[in-house]
């Protein structure tokens, strides 16, 4: 019997769309769903029987969700596949999303339900969430979908194993520029970047597989809790009745490995102040990120791996 203890998932960046990759990474998993999705087609035809029978496959695909842990080696290529460029520096690679003219990266990924393998590919990331909150394990959670399932292994290079132990809440900060201003006023984080993929790039071409995954507008959102205070009034509720920016930056550090997330221009797009009962008042903002006069929407850097992907 096959149990989810027993099961691992690994990953690896395709050079060319749809082709297997060499394994590189172990992610560090809770959860995944990722299915081989056949559109069955029932034909119609009327044969003088009380009865279909037959039935075809149409579009066929892969598509699922993995939830992993934040954990210092793995986060980053995570970010990668759901942003898309990296540029390397003397101890980090930064992250950006991809321009107008350019694809998502894509991976293989092989799910080893203890020995029993399965991997896919051509697989793009849809939409990844990062969320972080007191006394929690940050978390991310990605939609993925593919191209094609093959029983069996995928070939497996030198992996990237993640350590002992993921960040923990103690080591997430929140600032409310870029990395010079923190704020203890934030109890919970929720960031989402959305690629907005078209998944029905069929053609008519024999296979009835995708040809494509592009990606269409990127939606950065989020929403974080606030502890009510009186800077919080002049501040972050200030910029929300007013639809003035803000900044948003975002620091994970273990020892000397550190990723932060940046986001130059946000603007509140609602701000709630219910009061529930005797404990005290927390704010639920939402929040939109938008493109500033110059740089990226959002940046990522990580300063655990400096080689890039």
């Amino acid at each position: 019997m096959y149990v989810g203890a027993k099961s691992s998932l690994l990953l690896g960046i395709e050079t060319t769309f749809g082709t297997p990759a060499t394994l590189r990474y172990r992610i560090p998993f809770t959860s995944e769903s990722i299915n081989y999705k056949l559109d069955v087609q029932t034909s119609e035809a009327l044969l003088g029987f009380r009865g279909p029978k037959a039935l075809v496959p149409g579009k066929l695909g892969v598509e699922g969700t993995i939830e992993a842990e934040a954990y210092p080696e793995t986060t980053g290529v995570l970010f990668y596949l759901a942003l898309g460029k990296q540029e390397t520096a003397t101890d980090h690679t930064k992250i950006t999303p991809i321009g107008l003219t350019e694809d998502l990266p894509s991976a293989t990924i092989q799910v080893d339900h203890g020995g029993q393998k399965i991997h896919y590919t051509g697989v793009k990331v849809n939409q990844l969430t990062f969320s972080g909150s007191v006394g929690a394990i940050p978390k991310l959670s990605l939609d993925v979908v593919g191209v094609d399932e093959i029983m069996g292994g995928a070939t497996e290079g030198t992996l990237t194993v993640p350590g002992d132990e993921p960040f923990y809440f103690k080591e997430l900060k929140l600032y409310t520029d870029q990395f010079v201003t923190t704020t203890d006023l934030y109890s919970s984080i929720e960031l989402t970047i959305n690629n907005n993929l078209d998944t029905d790039d069929y053609r008519l071409d024999g296979t009835g597989k995708r040809k494509s995954l592009p990606a269409q507008q990127l939606e950065v959102t989020g929403r974080i809790d606030i502890i009510f205070a009186s800077s919080v009034v002049s501040g972050e509720y200030s910029k929300f009745k007013n639809l003035t920016d803000a900044a948003l930056g975002i620091e994970l550090q273990k020892g000397t490995g550190k990723i932060q997330i940046y986001l130059p221009r946000v603007r509140f797009t609602e701000i709630t102040h219910d009061v529930r009962g005797p404990e005290k008042i927390v704010l639920n903002a939402s929040f939109t990120a938008l493109l500033p006069t110059t740089g990226s929407i959002i940046e990522v850097r990580d300063y655990v791996d400096t080689n890039g992907y």
